[in-house]
């Protein structure tokens, strides 16, 4: 009995000894297992493991508390999105941070999430620097910790990661995209720290390819497709990208709130001139969803955004003058699918400053700027729409239309009223003209309160509003049902520059209207993989 105490004695003296050794392991384990839902999976054991050779090699070289700072720092954001999002740090999620303007980052850091972020920063700093101090002292060697980081880096992932591209039947996409499959297998296996790396080394690998889309010239259009510039077309094309709406807190989709009142009345007036669709977005991110949109790629296949010609080339080929006007920032132009599609046209306009400080309103009177009374333009117009922090995105006309108290829904349904207010001044423009179309969708939905993104489930961040204005031009509700997928009755977003480019006077062979309707029955999820839209859950998990 006194020898079962003695080792129960030494076994806790053991554990206070390395107390802080162990809670870090514990955090690190909670980070790998939360987004896994606590599955059991001996690829993420040896991840938390592979931390204690990390720590003690840190712990026993000169000068590291900035490598310990840095460590501290990417534990705390894959921290943010374990415990508040169930998510690990996916591609989309790592560029969409990359190409996030500060302003939004700071709209999205509200509420809390800011101060809470910086007290996990400090708390898991200190958590590291008592964790090494502990290891300091331990037998545990830099040489046997080396050799066992090596083991884990250079055979056990590598083995993982290769058994499954054979099991993924994924060799030939590997000898294509190496990097890409890499990332994506290390970031399943050890997304923490390791996969945090491969994501930035494949994003910008991404972007390398990327610069070479600034060269247009090579591009060529989908085999079949032609342009008619004997057919009547529209002298005036807007196209309005919103953000974050979801239609069914859209009254005009029979939402019990009034918060689209222009909408609503402009679809009951005779003879018709407005039709809205149920949309559905290819993505729940801004930027994988406008390279589909605005491009012949889809879901299933993106590489057409680099090789074939975009909806902007398109329009400039039929002779359209070509206007990007946006209130989502200029920064980082060359760096971003957006800011590539963007300076594909004649002309680009960005609101001053950071979006943060400016109301969708604001583009208005630099849409009057650029519109002429004559001549065929093409206007993609990229709003801010809903994106959170909803109560930063309304005014108090909206507060008088929706009011009540300050609640979550409250300040989203008037960031939605607010919407609508946009589009009736950008209708006001366009009702000086001879012939024009209005095609309006938001580019993603909203998970009110929750947001949008890494979610493979929550059906609210797919399904969008999709409206149509047509100021006699052409039978636009024609070429709509072509698009529509007959059994669930939605248009996907994806299909926007087919719909577009027959607007135009493109012909499209009906084997490629086939394909756009077989395309926009699937949905791209944050890592990269997609699936049909009728498979995603309504909650998400």
């Amino acid at each position: 009995m006194s020898k079962l105490q003695d080792n129960i004695k030494r076994g806790g003296k053991s554990i206070y000894k390395y107390k802080f050794t162990i809670l870090t392991l514990l955090y690190i384990g909670l980070i790998a297992f939360i987004p896994i839902g606590f599955a059991f999976s001996v690829s993420m054991m040896l991840l938390i493991v592979s931390f204690l050779f990390l720590l003690n090699v840190l712990a026993k070289t000169k000068y590291t508390f900035v490598l310990t700072f840095l460590l501290a720092f990417i534990l705390t954001f894959n921290a943010y999105f374990a415990f508040i999002l169930r998510s690990d740090v996916s591609l989309e999620i790592m560029a969409s941070i990359f190409e996030t303007h500060m302003a939004e980052a700071v709209s999205m850091l509200k509420g809390g999430v800011l101060f809470g972020g910086l007290i996990g920063l400090v708390a898991t700093t200190a958590l590291l620097y008592f964790t090494e101090k502990e290891l300091k002292e331990s037998k545990l060697s830099i040489k046997v910790s080396l050799l066992c980081l090596a083991g884990y880096l250079l055979l056990f992932l590598p083995f993982v990661c290769y058994k499954r591209i054979k099991w993924m039947e994924e060799e030939e996409l590997f000898t294509e995209e190496p990097v890409r499959v890499i990332q994506d297998k290390v970031n399943l296996y050890a997304p923490i720290l390791y996969g945090n790396i491969w994501t930035i080394v494949a994003y910008q690998v991404e972007m390398s390819k990327l610069r070479t889309f600034a060269d247009q010239s090579d591009k060529t259009l989908p085999e079949g497709i032609t342009l008619n510039d004997t057919v009547a077309v529209p002298e005036k094309i807007y196209l309005v990208i919103g953000e974050s709406a979801y239609r069914n807190h859209w009254s005009l989709y029979g939402y019990p709130v009034k918060t689209t009142p222009f909408v609503d009345s402009l679809s009951q007036v005779e003879p018709k001139q407005l039709s809205f669709y149920n949309g559905v977005a290819a993505a729940p991110f801004t930027r994988n969803v406008l390279r589909m949109a605005l491009s012949f790629a889809s879901p299933t296949d993106l590489e057409p955004f680099y090789t074939e010609k975009t909806l902007i080339n398109m329009a400039k080929d039929a002779g359209y003058e070509t206007l990007w006007i946006s209130n989502q920032g200029n920064s980082g132009i060359q760096d971003s699918y957006l800011g590539y599609l963007a300076a594909g046209t004649d002309k680009a306009v960005f609101s001053k400053g950071s979006y943060l400080a400016n109301d969708d309103i604001v583009l208005i009177p630099m849409i009057k700027e650029e519109h002429k009374p004559s001549g065929k333009q093409f206007f993609v117009i990229h709003l801010v729409g809903s994106h959170n922090n909803y109560s930063d995105r309304y005014d108090l006309k909206d507060v008088q239309a929706i009011p009540g108290e300050n609640s979550l829904l409250n300040h989203y349904d008037r960031s939605i009223h607010h919407t609508d207010r946009v589009l009736h001044a950008i209708y006001d423009i366009m009702h000086q003209d001879s012939t024009a179309l209005f095609f309006h969708f938001s580019d993603h939905g909203e998970i009110i309160g929750k947001g949008h993104g890494p979610w493979k489930n929550g059906i609210a961040q797919f399904d969008i509003p999709l409206i149509t204005i047509n100021k006699h031009a052409g039978n636009i509700e024609t070429v709509m049902q072509k698009y529509t997928q007959p059994e669930k009755g939605v248009i996907n977003n994806t299909n926007t520059i087919f719909i577009l480019a027959e607007m135009m006077g493109y012909n499209i062979p009906q084997k490629l209207v086939e394909k756009a309707l077989s395309d926009g029955q699937y949905v791209r999820h944050a890592d990269q993989s997609y699936s049909f839209y009728s498979d995603v859950k309504e909650e998400t998990e």
